[in-house]
Protein backbone atom coordinates (compact mmCIF):
# COMPACT_ATOMS: atom_id res chain seq x y z
CA UNK A 1 0.00 0.00 0.00
CA UNK A 2 1.52 3.33 -1.06
CA UNK A 3 0.75 6.69 0.43
CA UNK A 4 -0.52 9.21 -2.13
CA UNK A 5 1.67 12.20 -2.95
CA UNK A 6 -1.13 14.45 -1.72
CA UNK A 7 -0.62 13.14 1.82
CA UNK A 8 3.06 14.17 1.82
CA UNK A 9 2.18 17.56 0.39
CA UNK A 10 -0.39 18.22 3.14
CA UNK A 11 1.99 16.91 5.78
CA UNK A 12 4.76 19.25 4.60
CA UNK A 13 2.34 22.16 4.41
CA UNK A 14 1.12 21.41 7.95
CA UNK A 15 4.68 21.44 9.30
CA UNK A 16 5.36 24.73 7.53
CA UNK A 17 2.27 26.42 9.02
CA UNK A 18 2.91 24.97 12.49
CA UNK A 19 6.54 26.05 12.68
CA UNK A 20 6.13 29.43 11.01
CA UNK A 21 4.12 30.88 13.92
CA UNK A 22 2.30 34.08 13.00
CA UNK A 23 3.88 34.39 9.55
CA UNK A 24 1.57 34.33 6.59
CA UNK A 25 2.42 32.99 3.15
CA UNK A 26 4.52 35.43 1.18
CA UNK A 27 5.12 37.70 4.18
CA UNK A 28 8.11 37.64 6.53
CA UNK A 29 7.40 37.51 10.28
CA UNK A 30 9.06 40.93 10.68
CA UNK A 31 6.95 42.62 8.02
CA UNK A 32 5.43 45.95 8.98
CA UNK A 33 1.89 47.04 8.50
CA UNK A 34 0.14 50.38 8.72
CA UNK A 35 -2.93 51.07 10.84
CA UNK A 36 -4.97 54.26 10.99
CA UNK A 37 -4.96 55.41 14.63
CA UNK A 38 -6.17 58.20 16.83
CA UNK A 39 -2.99 59.79 18.20
CA UNK A 40 -2.96 62.12 21.20
CA UNK A 41 -0.20 63.27 23.56
CA UNK A 42 0.27 63.55 27.30
CA UNK A 43 2.85 64.62 29.86
CA UNK A 44 3.32 63.65 33.50
CA UNK A 45 1.40 66.60 34.96
CA UNK A 46 -1.76 66.36 37.08
CA UNK A 47 -3.93 67.58 34.18
CA UNK A 48 -2.80 64.67 32.00
CA UNK A 49 -2.22 61.92 34.57
CA UNK A 50 -4.58 62.80 37.42
CA UNK A 51 -3.76 60.98 40.67
CA UNK A 52 -0.86 59.15 38.98
CA UNK A 53 1.03 62.45 38.55
CA UNK A 54 2.01 62.32 42.23
CA UNK A 55 3.29 58.72 42.12
CA UNK A 56 6.98 58.24 42.82
CA UNK A 57 9.04 56.78 41.40
CA UNK A 58 7.43 57.66 38.11
CA UNK A 59 7.00 54.36 36.29
CA UNK A 60 5.01 53.23 33.27
CA UNK A 61 2.82 50.12 33.23
CA UNK A 62 5.87 48.10 32.13
CA UNK A 63 8.08 49.51 34.90
CA UNK A 64 10.05 51.85 32.64
CA UNK A 65 11.10 55.32 33.80
CA UNK A 66 8.18 57.55 32.77
CA UNK A 67 10.34 60.69 32.76
CA UNK A 68 12.09 59.36 29.65
CA UNK A 69 9.82 60.45 26.84
CA UNK A 70 10.38 57.55 24.45
CA UNK A 71 7.12 55.65 24.86
CA UNK A 72 3.43 55.64 24.14
CA UNK A 73 0.35 54.46 25.98
CA UNK A 74 -2.07 52.09 24.25
CA UNK A 75 -4.56 49.34 25.01
CA UNK A 76 -2.29 46.30 25.46
CA UNK A 77 -5.03 44.04 24.10
CA UNK A 78 -4.63 45.76 20.71
CA UNK A 79 -0.97 46.75 20.84
CA UNK A 80 0.96 44.57 23.29
CA UNK A 81 3.61 46.14 25.50
CA UNK A 82 6.98 46.55 23.76
CA UNK A 83 5.41 46.85 20.30
CA UNK A 84 7.42 49.41 18.34
CA UNK A 85 5.58 52.00 16.25
CA UNK A 86 6.71 54.53 13.63
CA UNK A 87 4.52 57.58 14.18
CA UNK A 88 4.57 60.28 11.46
CA UNK A 89 6.07 63.51 12.81
CA UNK A 90 7.18 61.80 16.05
CA UNK A 91 9.46 58.90 15.13
CA UNK A 92 9.82 55.39 16.51
CA UNK A 93 8.29 54.83 19.93
CA UNK A 94 7.55 51.73 22.03
CA UNK A 95 4.28 50.85 23.78
CA UNK A 96 5.16 50.89 27.48
CA UNK A 97 2.06 52.29 29.16
CA UNK A 98 -1.72 52.22 29.08
CA UNK A 99 -4.59 54.46 30.06
CA UNK A 100 -8.33 54.56 30.43
CA UNK A 101 -8.77 56.68 27.30
CA UNK A 102 -7.03 54.11 25.12
CA UNK A 103 -9.05 51.23 26.61
CA UNK A 104 -12.33 53.15 26.13
CA UNK A 105 -11.47 53.92 22.51
CA UNK A 106 -10.69 50.23 21.92
CA UNK A 107 -14.18 49.30 23.15
CA UNK A 108 -15.52 51.55 20.38
CA UNK A 109 -13.30 49.89 17.78
CA UNK A 110 -10.74 52.72 17.63
CA UNK A 111 -7.01 52.11 17.97
CA UNK A 112 -5.81 55.03 20.10
CA UNK A 113 -2.26 55.77 21.21
CA UNK A 114 -1.07 58.52 23.55
CA UNK A 115 2.47 59.83 22.97
CA UNK A 116 4.41 60.80 26.11
CA UNK A 117 5.86 64.33 25.89
CA UNK A 118 8.24 66.26 28.15
CA UNK A 119 5.92 69.21 28.83
CA UNK A 120 2.22 69.96 28.97
CA UNK A 121 2.70 72.70 26.37
CA UNK A 122 4.17 70.15 23.92
CA UNK A 123 1.30 67.75 24.55
CA UNK A 124 -1.33 70.48 24.00
CA UNK A 125 0.35 71.67 20.79
CA UNK A 126 0.39 68.10 19.47
CA UNK A 127 -3.40 67.95 19.80
CA UNK A 128 -5.53 65.10 18.47
CA UNK A 129 -4.60 63.56 15.13
CA UNK A 130 -5.63 60.63 13.00
CA UNK A 131 -2.48 59.15 11.47
CA UNK A 132 -1.32 56.10 9.55
CA UNK A 133 1.01 54.51 12.10
CA UNK A 134 3.45 51.82 11.03
CA UNK A 135 3.68 48.80 13.33
CA UNK A 136 7.26 47.56 13.28
CA UNK A 137 6.72 44.39 15.31
CA UNK A 138 4.89 41.21 14.39
CA UNK A 139 3.48 40.91 17.91
CA UNK A 140 0.31 42.89 17.14
CA UNK A 141 -2.90 41.05 17.85
CA UNK A 142 -4.94 40.99 14.68
CA UNK A 143 -8.69 41.14 14.45
CA UNK A 144 -9.84 38.14 12.47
Amino acid sequence: MTIPNRFWLFLALGFFVFFSGNATFGQSPNATRTVRMKVTAYCLCAKCCGKYAEAFPRKTATGDDATVCDGVAADPKLLPYRTRLRIPGVGVREVDDTGGGMRQSAKKGVTHIDVRMATHDEARRFGVKVLNVEILDSSIKRKE
